[in-house]
């Protein structure tokens, strides 16, 4: 037997309170008047034990009266049934399905994500008159979805049927905290939770990852695993990972994929194919051991600018969730670039540069002052700039401009120094050398975009190769070198603001060096240009159901409109209302499910960035937890951790479902009591009364 209201039993110590009245009553003595000894003799034993018989009676009546009444308030319920007396103990039922990716896969019980919402229907089956159940899909947890609680059998029953495997990331940890909320307005006290899972071993994990309690002691937590068996061998594409850092249209991208077995069995000739806008463009095949993880380069190259949107896959096997991975790249058109130059610098740069831009626009000198820079991607200056004009071109450069600068070939290297300082680039240094012993350059950063993959072939890993001869140098002492010169830096990267500069130490003409005449020049340039081009036009990536979240530079922006298109996956169109920030427009989408990619563009259709939607990674390792350790799990984060449970799925649901809930409950039973010892009391004290008086 079970008390829903245990405190109320506190009232059964007013049971004593007709015992203390009668033991109150003997000690009483009356004094009676009478003139003669024969009314004694007159007095019968047989009345005066009757009497006392009556008097006993009386005060177990009204002890079982207040006994019966306090059972009754305290609503004492049994496992059985018993017909007309008994009333069923309305109860708040909770389903937690674990709808996650990983559920979706069979075993020798068949699809477990089927078996599992059948076995849902059937505790929705199992409720009587006054039930309330809330079914809780992990799905609901991550688009927080508010769920309450329903009567209605139907209504709950077609939200069973209705639900399917959600790619968004959740956690068991996530419903129960949801759980606790719903509990906590229920108003009625007896109280269920039923948890469907396939026991992986992240979600027992994420069980242990806290130490809040959950639950009081009249809810009863009821696990039911669904396995029965291993399914087949799974393999998951885990990571996409960018080997190239520059994208251009018909140079080649690397992209390496990382994959996992987490099956039992070795696996042979894995087909990875990589897409580029649902193109095949690559393919290749992995072997992998059990358990183990391996990764795999295809190469290919793009076709067009814009973004690109990447996918690679892998053949059909236990979870098909998993069989492919998203991710995008960014090719931005030409740039439109303007040289700001004079003397000879002016040819030998629009030589070296003229098949990296989508049009290219020549100032002299003296039109420096003239310039609008905003309305250039890149600004490349050769001209020795006074201070209005320097400043002019760092407030274009902090609100994310970009430059390649040189040092003027016409002008003392001294005189350039308060200008080039005010952009960023001290300290500064003029470095000389003879005819007979020039300055070389002596090494290169491989590793930065700029001049990646630029070098192969050549022995040293810091080589460059063809070295101009340097007679005069303006070095800069800031920044990232990434070519390094006897003396110093002689091509150097700076940030400054949302923008950056890329210098060179020598001007693109033959005074100071021999650099026009050289491969290194050209090559340079082209990749300068590119690389100052991107604009930081990065892609993110999220896993489903997280928030996202983008922000877009201002300089990628060619309009002040806060207004942008975004496509989904499947092709869909909407529009976004960005708020403008400091450094660009911040862009607040939502909650993202659907896995792949979604293009943001603007009005006037630039791309401006792209957001990769992946399903998270660990959903394809189908590694499991057992029953024992989810059920440890468990109760280690319950208040009353003998009110878990393991329920045997096996057989009919519905029969343990009946087992493990308290059925009945009594206190109609013991408030008929209580009425019938109360009128057998009235009647027998009456008679009391009515012979004592006679007497």
């Amino acid at each position: 037997m079970t008390f829903l209201n245990p405190l109320v039993l506190l009232g059964l110590t007013a049971a004593a309170i007709p015992v203390i009245l009668h033991l109150l009553n003997l000690r009483k003595l009356k004094t009676v008047d009478f003139s003669t000894l024969r009314f004694i003799k007159e007095l019968q034993k047989t009345s005066i034990r009757n009497l006392k018989t009556q008097q006993i009676i009386l005060l177990i009546l009204r002890t079982l009266i207040v006994i019966c009444c306090v059972l009754a308030f305290s609503r004492p319920t049994i496992e059985s049934s018993i017909p007309v007396i008994g009333s069923h103990a309305k109860t708040s039922i909770i389903v937690i399905l674990d709808n996650t990716l990983s559920m979706d896969v069979s075993d020798a019980g068949g699809n477990r994500f089927a078996k599992a919402k059948a076995i849902a229907g059937q505790i929705a089956s199992a409720m009587k008159e006054g039930d309330e159940l809330s079914f809780i899909p992990l799905s609901s947890i991550a688009s927080q979805r508010k769920r309450a609680f329903s009567r209605n059998k139907e209504y709950i029953s077609k939200e069973i049927a209705s639900c399917l495997p959600n790619p968004a990331r959740s956690t068991i940890n996530d419903a129960l905290r949801a759980t606790q909320g719903l509990l906590d307005a229920s108003v009625n006290v007896h109280k269920e939770v039923y948890l469907i899972s396939d026991i992986q071993q992240s979600q027992v994990s994420s069980i242990l990852s806290d130490s809040v309690k959950f639950f009081d002691d009249q809810t009863g937590v009821f696990i039911i695993p669904m396995q029965n068996g291993k399914p087949a061998g799974n393999i998951t594409i885990d990571t996409l990972i960018m080997l190239t850092s520059m994208f251009e249209q018909d140079k080649t991208a690397d992209i390496q994929a990382r994959l996992t077995n987490s099956g039992g069995n070795d696996v042979s000739d894995i087909i990875v194919s990589m897409f580029f806008n649902n193109e095949r463009v690559a393919q290749k095949s992995i072997d992998l051991n059990a358990g183990s993880s391996g990764t795999i380069t295809l190469s290919a190259p793009p076709k067009k600018s814009g973004i690109i949107r990447v996918a690679f896959k892998i053949e059909s096997d236990a979870l098909e969730h998993d069989n492919i991975r998203h991710a995008a790249f960014i090719i931005p058109p030409p740039p439109i670039v303007g040289a700001v130059s004079s003397g000879k610098a002016t040819e030998f740069l629009k030589l070296a540069s003229s098949t990296a831009t989508g049009s290219y626009t020549m100032y002299a000198g003296e039109q420096a002052g003239t310039v609008n820079y905003e309305e250039h991607d890149i600004v490349i200056i050769t001209a020795g700039l006074n201070r209005n004009e320097a400043q002019r071109l760092d407030t274009y450069i902090q609100s994310g401009g970009t430059a390649l600068i040189f040092p003027n070939e016409s002008l003392d290297p001294k005189e350039q120094i308060p200008a080039l300082t005010m952009l960023g680039l001290a300290p500064l240094q003029v470095q000389e050398f003879s005819e007979k012993s020039p300055g070389l350059c002596i090494s290169v950063d491989r590793q930065h975009p700029v001049f990646r993959g630029v070098f192969k072939g050549l022995e040293m890993e810091t080589s460059l190769g063809d070295s101009p001869k340097i007679k005069k140098a303006l070095i800069s002492g800031g920044g990232q070198s990434l070519i390094q010169m006897q003396g110093g830096s002689f091509f150097t990267e700076i940030r400054r603001g949302e923008g950056k500069i890329l210098y060179c130490a020598v001007p693109p003409s033959p005074e100071w060096s021999t650099f026009p005449y050289t491969g290194l020049m050209p090559t340079l340039i082209y990749r300068a240009l590119h690389y100052l081009s991107a604009k930081e036009m990065l892609t993110s990536e999220i896993i489903s159901g997280d928030d996202a979240i983008a922000l877009i530079p201002t300089k990628a922006m060619k309009s002040p409109a806060q207004i942008v298109k975004m496509s989904d996956p499947s092709g869909i169109e909407s529009q976004v209302q960005g708020i403008t920030v400091p450094g660009g427009l911040s862009l607040h989408i939502g909650r993202l499910f659907m896995p792949g990619v979604y293009a943001i563009k603007s009005k006037e259709n630039e791309s401006l960035t792209a957001m990769t939607v992946n399903i998270p990674s660990d959903e394809g390792h189908l590694t499991y937890g057992s029953e024992s350790e989810l059920l440890s799990a468990m109760k280690k984060r319950m208040n009353a951790p003998s009110m878990v449970s393991i329920v045997d799925q096996s057989g009919r649901i519905g029969d343990s479902v009946a087992k493990a809930r308290i059925g009945t409950e009594l206190w109609r039973f013991f408030l008929i009591l209580a009425l019938i010892f109360a009128i057998a009391e009235m009647i027998l004290a009456k008679r009391v009364s009515k012979n004592t008086v006679d007497r």
